[in-house]
């Protein structure tokens, strides 16, 4: 399992705040037209303008309306509350006066050996957060350090409070940067802030390291938020008569089953208590909350015996799950971090369809490969900064009926989504067997041995995906009208005699099982069965549903074209899926399969394919008549020859399609770049670079990698 891997309706998954925070973005507001005006523009529009804290803050993004029919696992709420402990019998004078606090406190003090002086009740957990930001922290003047990501309303209420903000971001297993919060903690910030376990993360701060930082730094306000301590089996409550500048939140939300009364409490020095009775609303804690948890402390026991159920089922999802090949993370709370990379608002959309939901974490697809594709950009698209939550989806643990249903959608949701490959380029490295017999073929055809920068420019013009295609027409701008058949012929001769000794995986088989283990597998590929079989077939097809090569079904046209992959689709009865290719055709016939078109822009172990010499070339834009290349099965268009030539003739020479200056050992950057401007401009969606990206585009679990070949 991941070892370091996290509520929203999820039928939208549109996910405008999360409990961290992504970037300031101002706030939307009805004006009297009924047009949406950005909250920057509210001096025009006559409003009274709020403080500057609140314009570049944004509301808590609440659950959605009408959920309570639905398996809610996206909330960390208790699914099953302890029965007979809710205010049937609440007494009419309790709802008609205000309410009374004295019997909770006092049960309170007891339960945890404390005095009453040592406890203020608030409206939950948030209350309690903003109540302690506006007691201690002077507008403007006072430093606040939190880690992040964190509980959406720590920063919201310390940044509404007016903090000047020091986060210290978690490591890229979610764990807290202990050493960096230290070095932080010696600045003598105001107060520190942090949830233990964390939300999103999970991730538990030591309680000897939260000791040591109330010895080390008395004059810092240490805050600790316990919502979830009770499921960790650890609380710093006994430090309360050891260290005056500690405060620690608790709430009756999670393991007691009080989410929707909205109890929580602060507990600390009397002296730090009483200043935060002097900022408090009066009864913000409402009667029926109080009456509710007097009962609910009497039956402790009952809470325990929950807590200890949720944390086994929470341990049976994560190995479920961890069975299934996905990464996970099991937290020290009731809730599990799922990885499903790009998949996640699929995933979220998909357990929402069948009335369960999640809480995707994720910020948007393709967010750590920028979706440069969407844009038109030519940017690179590669993996942008850190972004702990991306890929993760929260899935609280609810009782073991509801456990069991999940798992029964996951398996629903492998079943509708394939994964398929492109094979050249992408699954296996061609460089030596099919670049190195289109090579053969031009030069005997020709007389003149060819340039690999030109077969690679060729294949960016798109329709040229299939080896003879592209053969004929670089012998065709040669000047030389060589019949498709006799290249076919003569090219798959050469190759079968030289395949095998020169071709290897790109992607180790133990992560292509792994893979088999979430979604079922499919290969589409430009080769003739003739030449996948014997090469190709022993290893691949026990890992694939099936391989589709490009003479297996009569009718269906090659790439660009969709066919093969509608194809796929029919006969699986899958309804969506990704295709992973390295081509311009592969990117092409995705996005017109309504696939999510996933490009790889050099050869998946990482290192430059022969073919990168072809940097220095100019790019030519794909062409729609290039896109009709192979309309007729293995067949090059006439309109897809000149792809690319800008309304020229077609070259006769490929050493007319280059700078001569440039040197051979071009920069495989340049090249690189050419290539995946290309895939950008076919309409990838990512493009990856490696086999490591692939990993964590797709957030698969760790497997031993082999070196089978």
């Amino acid at each position: 399992m991941m070892s370091g891997l996290a509520p929203e309706g999820e039928k939208s998954d549109r996910n405008p705040i999360s409990d961290y925070e992504h970037e300031d973005r101002s706030p939307i507001s009805e004006c009297e037209t009924g047009n949406r005006t950005s909250i920057s523009e509210l001096k025009y529009s006559g409003l009274v303008k709020p403080r500057q804290a609140v314009l570049s803050s944004q509301p808590y993004d609440a659950p959605m309306e009408g959920r309570a029919r639905s398996i809610r696992f996206d909330f960390n709420e208790s699914t099953e509350p302890i029965e007979g402990c809710y205010p049937e019998g609440l007494p009419a004078e309790v709802v008609s006066m205000y309410p009374e606090y004295g019997e909770l406190l006092q049960k309170l003090a007891v339960r945890f050996e404390l005095s009453p002086e040592n406890f203020i009740l608030t409206n939950g957990s948030d209350e309690a957060i903003s109540l302690i930001s506006n007691t201690f922290i002077e507008q403007g003047q006072d430093t606040a350090l939190i880690s992040t990501p964190c509980f959406f309303m720590i920063k919201q209420c310390l940044r509404l409070a007016g903090a000047i903000l020091q986060e210290v971001s978690v490591d890229k297993e979610l764990q807290f940067d202990l050493d960096e919060i230290d070095a932080q903690l010696k600045l003598r910030p105001k107060l520190a802030m942090f949830a233990t376990p964390d939300n999103p993360t999970g991730s538990v701060i030591p309680t000897n390291t939260i000791e040591t930082w109330c010895q080390l730094y008395p004059d810092v306000l240490i805050v600790i938020d316990e919502a979830y301590g009770e499921f960790a089996g650890t609380s710093v409550i006994p430090l309360i008569n050891k260290y005056d500048n500690l405060l620690v939140l608790k709430t009756f939300s999670k393991a007691w089953g009080m989410a929707g009364f909205r109890l929580g409490m602060v507990v600390g020095n009397g002296r730090l208590i009483e200043f935060l009775k002097r900022v408090k609303l009066p009864y913000s804690v409402n009667s029926a909350a109080v009456f509710t948890a007097v009962r609910l402390l009497d039956r402790e026991p009952d809470m325990a015996a929950r807590v200890s159920e949720t944390v086994r089922l929470r341990t049976r999802l994560a190995k479920f799950l961890d069975d299934r090949g996905y990464k996970v993370r099991e937290t020290n709370a009731n809730w599990c971090l799922l990885g499903t990379g790009f998949l996640a608002t699929k995933f979220s959309e998909f357990t929402a369809s069948k009335n369960l939901l999640v809480r995707n974490r994720s910020t948007s697809e393709f967010s750590r490969f920028a979706d440069a594709g969407s844009s038109g950009s030519e940017q690179s698209m590669t993996s942008s900064a850190f972004e702990p939550m991306w890929g993760l989806i929260r899935i609280s643990a609810g009782n073991a009926d509801e456990v069991a249903v999940f798992e029964k959608i996951v398996d629903q949701f492998r079943e509708s989504y394939a994964l398929i490959f492109d094979l050249d380029g992408t699954l296996v490295d061609t460089s030596k067997s099919f670049d190195k017999t289109v090579e053969y073929l031009v030069e005997k055809y020709s007389g003149a041995k060819l340039d690999l920068r030109e077969l690679a420019e060729l294949r960016r013009e798109g329709g040229f995906n299939d080896d003879w295609v592209a053969s004929r027409e670089l012998l065709r701008r040669r000047g030389f009208d060589i019949s498709l058949a006799e290249i076919t012929r003569d090219g798959e001769s050469f190759y079968l005699s030289i395949a095998r000794d020169n071709e290897e995986l790109l992607l180790p088989l133990s992560l292509l099982r792994q893979l088999r283990k979430r979604h079922p597998l499919f290969i589409v590929t430009g080769r003739t069965r003739a030449e996948y079989a014997p090469i190709w077939g022993e290893r691949f097809d026990p890992l694939f549903e099936r391989v589709y090569c490009v003479d297996d079904v009569p009718g269906c046209r090659a790439k660009p074209h969709p066919d093969y992959l509608l194809q796929v689709l029919k006969d699986s009865g899958i309804t969506s899926g990704a295709y992973i290719g390295n081509a311009v055709d592969d990117m092409q016939a995705a996005c017109a399969a309504g696939l999510t078109a996933i490009g790889v822009a050099e050869v998946l172990v990482g290192k430059p394919s022969t073919a990168g010499a072809t940097a220095g070339a100019e790019l030519r834009e794909p062409t729609t008549a290039g896109a009709a290349a192979g309309a007729e099965l293995r067949e090059p268009s006439t309109a897809g020859a000149a792809a690319g030539s800008d309304g020229h003739e077609p070259t006769t020479t490929g050493a007319e399609n280059f700078d001569e200056k440039e040197s051979e050992t071009s920069s495989s950057a340049s090249e690189q770049h050419c290539q995946r401007t290309a895939l950008i401009r076919a309409g990838a969606h990512a493009i990856i670079s490696n086999c490591t990206e692939l990993e964590e585009l797709l957030m698969v679990s760790s497997a031993p990698q082999s070196s089978e070949t």
